[in-house]
């Protein structure tokens, strides 16, 4: 098939292609985002009251939060009655990492009561990540939530997906659902098996990134999945070194925003490996939806896909809706779930969503579309994502500052290359140290304190105090400075 997919154009277009792929064409008759818009609403309403009935009865947090709230779940009907109720802050979710978030054993069901797996989001200020749960009910339902997500895509059973996350120590949604949605479907999947080595593990059981070069060569890889500036970095060099990539027609370039320029310099590299037309989608998802939400064209809007699942908000910081297309706070409410379950949960993103028709595709689901560049998400001035991982930078303060032998420091964020804003995320951690200390010691100390923080590690430099606060010139020191162009 290498080299045949070309990327559908309108409506009637991306029918055609999902007909012509016998799973997709099965599928269609129980897609709900190609129904009304009446009926979706009617769905998500329906789920909606199940779901706040199971929260009053099986959720510590929520079951405790609504009587703190006077609310009565059962005036709870519709999606628009959500702005009845609070929002839920990641702070909350975090304080207990995410304990009182996942629902009672319901003995009666055993799908909904057997914990199948468990996956990781942002650290707490003890420095321990956020445990997310899913139940065999909610596996299930990422399955077809995976396969509907591939077909918004254009990933296809008979394409061979090259899984580029990295295998780390605290499991991630990047690595583990690109395994899952190349089963929803039957795709062929190889790993790069890429990553660092565990310190305090004797053995290296990673792979570089030359064999997965060699391994996408060989194998004629038609899909390539990972972080986008890796997979950036990996076509660079690949370029460098000649390689014949021509089997390739798809990238899902995941877990940081990757702006219009950026996939246009993917695509021409690709190209100049033998590429034809390469479809390169920046799905935005995080780990409290368990998914990537696709795009049915570039910068076509990142689409909710199952929208019983799922409900968005866009709100302000009191927690009141704003307008169709107007930017905001993104809020999502889960509408089907049984591990971990979130109500009115604010992401930590400034988004846009609409809910009018997608002219690219016909789908009538609610989608979160561009409002600044051609990204998706802005960060929240608490929140910033570094080499695709969301980060509290309060957490790299607190372990920091509580260091023996450091008098300033300052985290400094950057571009790998300044005259390159594709290249990758670096942090610097200027130190300035107390005289007489050992620097060597002391900066490991600081590279796995910050890295068990926030799963990052850091460039160590040792500099003199006042280049990291000078009093005279300022009120107060900035410990955390972005210097990655924005947009």
């Amino acid at each position: 098939m290498s080299n045949k997919f070309k990327v559908p154009k309108n409506p009637a277009e991306v029918m055609a292609w999902i007909n012509s792929v016998p799973m997709y064409k099965q599928d269609q008759p129980l897609d709900l985002s190609f129904k009304s818009k009446d009926e979706i609403r009617a769905a998500q309403d329906a789920n909606l009251v199940k779901q706040i009935q199971r929260l009053e009865k099986f959720s510590p947090f929520y079951r405790t939060k609504f009587k703190e709230w006077g609310l009565d779940a059962r005036t709870i009907k519709t999606v628009d009655d959500l702005e009845k109720i609070p929002t839920t802050s990641k702070e909350d979710y975090m304080k207990d990492r995410g304990e009182s978030f996942k629902l009672d054993m319901d003995f009666d069901n055993i799908m909904e009561y057997i914990l199948y797996e468990i996956t990781y989001t942002t650290g707490t200020t003890t420095g321990l990540p956020t445990r997310f749960y899913n139940t065999t009910y909610d596996m299930f339902m990422q399955s077809w939530m995976f396969r509907t997500g591939c077909k918004i895509g254009y990933l296809e059973p008979t394409d061979h997906v090259m899984n580029l996350f990295p295998f780390h120590f605290i499991p991630h949604i990047g690595y583990y659902k690109t395994q899952h949605f190349a089963a929803a479907t039957g795709m062929t999947l190889s790993y790069g098996f890429t990553g660092a080595q565990l310190p305090g593990f004797p053995y290296n059981i990673h792979r570089p990134m030359q064999q997965a070069i060699e391994d996408i060569e060989q194998k004629k890889v038609t899909v390539l999945c990972g972080i986008g500036s890796y997979i950036r970095r990996l076509i660079m060099v690949a370029e460098e070194q000649g390689r014949d990539f021509s089997h390739i027609e798809k990238v899902q370039a995941l877990g940081e925003a990757v702006p219009k320029g950026m996939r246009d310099d993917m695509r021409k590299r690709l190209q100049k490996l033998g590429a034809k037309e390469v479809y390169i989608s920046n799905a935005f998802g995080f780990t409290e939806s368990q998914t990537a939400f696709q795009e049915c064209q570039e910068l076509g809007g990142a689409h909710q896909g199952v929208p019983q699942m799922y409900y968005f908000e866009v709100v302000d910081e009191k927690g009141k809706r704003k307008p169709d297309g107007e930017a905001g706070l993104l809020c999502i409410t889960h509408l089907d779930r049984r591990g971990t379950c979130l109500l009115r949960y604010l992401v930590g993103d400034i988004v846009a969503i609409t809910d009018k028709q997608c002219p690219h595709c016909g789908r009538n689901d609610q989608r979160i579309v561009t409002t600044v560049g051609s990204t998706y998400g802005t960060r929240t001035k608490e929140l910033m994502k570094v080499k695709g991982t969301l980060i509290n930078p309060e957490i790299m303060r607190d372990a920091v500052a509580n260091t023996s032998g450091v008098i300033e420091y300052q985290f400094v964020v950057a571009k790998e290359n300044k005259d390159d804003p594709y290249s990758m995320d670096v942090i610097r951690l200027l130190v300035g140290a107390d005289k007489g200390v050992d620097q060597g010691k002391l900066e490991i100390e600081l590279k796995d304190k910050v890295k068990k923080a926030v799963e990052l590690t850091p460039r160590v430099e040792f500099v003199q105090l006042s280049e990291i606060f000078n009093p005279g010139a300022t009120l107060k020191a900035t410990r955390i400075v972005d210097q990655r162009p924005q947009g």
